[in-house]
C-alpha cells in the first residue's frame, strides 16, 4: 500500500512542472489566479503539519514538496505581475 502511496505522491508532483515552466519562459502570470495559489499553499501547510503529528513519511514528503514547489510558483506570480 505504501507503494501506492509514494506512486501517487510523484504523479501530484508532476501537476506543478508544466506551469512553472511556463512561467519561467513567458513570465506571464496574468491567467493565475494569486488567491488560488496562496490557498493551495495554505491548504498544503495545513496537511504538512498534521502529517507530521500523524508521523506520516508518504505524506509527509508529498505535502513537504508541494510546498517547496507552490512557493516558487508563489514567488513567480509575486516578480512578474503587473
Amino acid at each position: 500500500m505504501e507503494t501506492i502511496g509514494w506512486l501517487g505522491f510523484g504523479l501530484i508532483q508532476l501537476f506543478y512542472i508544466p506551469q512553472v515552466l511556463r512561467t519561467l519562459r513567458t513570465r506571464d502570470v496574468k491567467g493565475l489566479s494569486l488567491f488560488s495559489w496562496v490557498a493551495l499553499w495554505l491548504g498544503l501547510l495545513g496537511s504538512l503539519v498534521y502529517s507530521a503529528w500523524r508521523r506520516d513519511p508518504v505524506f509527509m514528503a508529498g505535502n513537504a514538496v508541494g510546498l517547496i514547489q507552490s512557493s516558487f510558483q508563489l514567488g513567480l506570480i509575486w516578480r512578474y505581475r503587473t
